[in-house]
């Protein structure tokens, strides 16, 4: 456990969304906890099904790890009620689809430079099917010029809890999450890694931990 701080509101929303994801999913797993590093920063690259997927990683991995954290997410859900103050409270900075976003991405390199962890959907969007989508380049890029590490996650089961268009969530049997190892950046030897080489590398290992239906 680290002595860093998690501020009153995120402990109490927190354990609201554990409250209600418990409610929502029959069964919630969760692996790989321990791979994500005690202190120094960290990327977290993840697959991005549901706009409940920062409520899940932040409900599970704030409380096991004693790391508050900071997530890239669109700048529109932030200003849905509750909703968008929940996600304040967790971390949530907005980023501006179809833009090329400077202050946010210096954020989020101001966050790793502090040494704190990251969360990031380097997909840009939700996946409409499950399945996962091309990555951008901006994890890579991250992981680059911040040399932290990137962890892959896998989310499944969270595309059923509150589907695209239903006013009401859904009871679903599981919901899983899964943190995987560290990625090997690819490194030439006697050159800089190719971006593209990189964010190849992070999509690889996303999809890795993915169940076969839901891999490109």
């Amino acid at each position: 456990m680290t002595s860093e701080h998690i501020p009153l509101g995120m402990r109490l929303s927190e354990r609201f969304g554990r409250w209600a994801m418990r409610r929502l999913a029959g069964d919630i797993v969760v692996r790989g906890l321990e791979r994500i590093p005690a202190r120094g920063p960290a990327i977290l690259a993840s697959n991005h099904i549901s706009w409940v997927d920062p409520v899940l990683l932040a409900c599970w991995l704030t409380p096991a790890t004693g790391r508050p954290m900071s997530w890239m997410g669109k700048a529109e859900a932030l200003r849905w009620p509750l909703v968008g103050w929940f996600l304040r409270v967790n971390g949530v900075f907005g980023v501006r689809r179809g833009a090329a976003d400077l202050e946010a991405f210096r954020l989020a390199e101001r966050i790793l430079s502090e040494g704190r962890i990251l969360g990031i959907y380097p997909e840009g969007t939700r996946s409409s099917d499950g399945v996962l989508r091309r990555f951008h380049d901006g994890a890579a890029l991250l992981a680059l010029r911040s040399g932290a590490p990137v962890l892959p996650v896998a989310v499944t089961g969270t595309d059923g809890l509150w589907r695209k268009g239903s006013l009401i969530p859904h009871r679903v049997p599981r919901v899983t999450l899964t943190i995987g190892e560290p990625v090997e950046i690819p490194r030439p030897e006697g050159a800089r890694p190719e971006l593209a080489a990189v964010t190849s590398s992070i999509h690889s290992a996303v999809a890795a931990l993915l169940p076969e239906a839901n891999r490109p």
